[in-house]
């Protein structure tokens, strides 16, 4: 597939919506180094730091879940693509909450943003869009492991706010009736990312230290999960960018995007625990009968104090299943390749949070 008039173009107009953020802030700064020679707009609610602000073409004070707040923002502004990194990662208890307040503002964001974005992209006669979705459109369907999972997999089946969400929104983008209406359009599925500056995965992880919760292992400890470092992921998104303004044969697609290392998850644990000086002196399997009344009780502790819970059925779910992808499509299409690998870059994550 050739992209009229993009391949001799050379200042691409690139708008990185959740440009702040974690991932964000990251694909910002790389398209800024790979090519210069491209004006690069972020679109967030809070502004990037200021090496980076002086830099930007333009930036965009901006709520995604307000239609109007977005097409404000798209008003006399005609990027050549826009990546839609924006959205909300419920975390810690928020992750397994069956409340609809919480459901209702996790779809507002991931969902209702998308959509906002997406059409306003359009409006503005933007026709490339690159959208970062999740793995857990797959895997936060809880009652089932996820093996090597590829693009076949059926969606529909996650029970989380944030996979369901995410599916709703990934279906939005990639609609058909969008790609007849001219949108070229591509969904990453990065597992979990971790890095320096995370705020959903080593904090969590290092706070079970200071719990003094690192001495126990759910089951039997042989599930294995997926965990991505930070600049792969930002790697991938600006090849999905590039092969949008190219030969966009990403166009239509989804792609599972990790660090193709696969690894026991409690032992993942155990990795960042040493980098912090702490080793467990005994870990004991805590059988699954266990497990489920202890998740239950904490439940209904929760339910009649209003406390949150350090575990529940969800988190016991969570911590003994399988569930990791296979890239292989976005080796092929993207070219995706994992620069940095998994030891690397707990080891760079963990040097950095050691000095902070």
């Amino acid at each position: 597939m050739q992209v009229a008039g993009m391949v001799d173009k050379k200042d691409f107009q690139i708008l990185v919506t959740g440009g702040s953020g974690f991932l964000g802030s990251g694909i910002v700064r790389a398209l800024l180094e790979r090519h210069p020679e491209w004006r690069i707009s972020a679109l967030d609610l809070k502004q990037p730091n200021a090496e980076v602000l002086h830099r930007l073409d333009r930036f965009f004070e901006t709520d995604i879940s307000s239609a109007d707040s977005v097409h404000a923002a798209f008003v006399g502004y005609h990027p050549d693509l826009v990546v839609h990194t924006a959205g909300i990662v419920p975390a810690r208890q928020y992750r397994y909450s069956t409340k609809e307040k919480d459901w209702e503002h996790v779809r507002s964001i991931n969902y209702g943003g998308t959509r906002h974005i997406t059409d306003a992209t359009m409006s503005s006669g933007c026709r490339r869009l690159v959208y970062t979705s999740s793995c857990t459109v797959a895997f936060d369907d809880l009652e089932h492991d996820y093996y090597n999972t590829d693009e076949t997999v059926p969606l529909g089946f996650a029970s989380l706010h944030y996979g369901q969400s995410k599916t709703m929104a990934e279906g939005y983008v990639l609609d058909p009736q969008h790609a007849e209406e001219g949108l070229i359009a591509c969904a990453l599925r990065p597992c979990m990312i971790f890095g320096p500056g995370d705020t959903a995965v080593l904090p969590l992880m290092h706070d079970l230290i200071a719990k003094k919760e690192t001495n126990f292992i759910v089951g039997d400890g042989d599930n294995i999960y997926d965990f991505m470092y930070i600049d792969n992921a930002v790697d991938a998104h600006v090849l999905a960018i590039e092969n949008l303004l190219s030969s966009g044969t990403a166009a239509g697609h989804a792609f599972f995007i990790s660090n193709q290392e696969p690894v026991y998850f409690w032992d993942f644990l155990a990795a960042i625990w040493a980098q912090f000086g702490h080793v467990p002196s005994v870990r004991v399997h805590i059988p699954m009968p266990i497990a489920w009344a202890a998740g239950y009780a904490f439940e209904w502790y929760t339910w009649l104090t209003g406390a949150a819970a350090t575990m529940d059925t969800g988190s016991v779910k969570d911590g003994v299943r399988t569930a990791y992808s296979n890239n292989e499509k976005a080796k092929r299409i993207l070219g995706y390749e994992p620069k940095i690998g998994l030891a690397e870059g707990v080891r760079l994550a963990c040097d950095v949070r050691n000095k902070t």
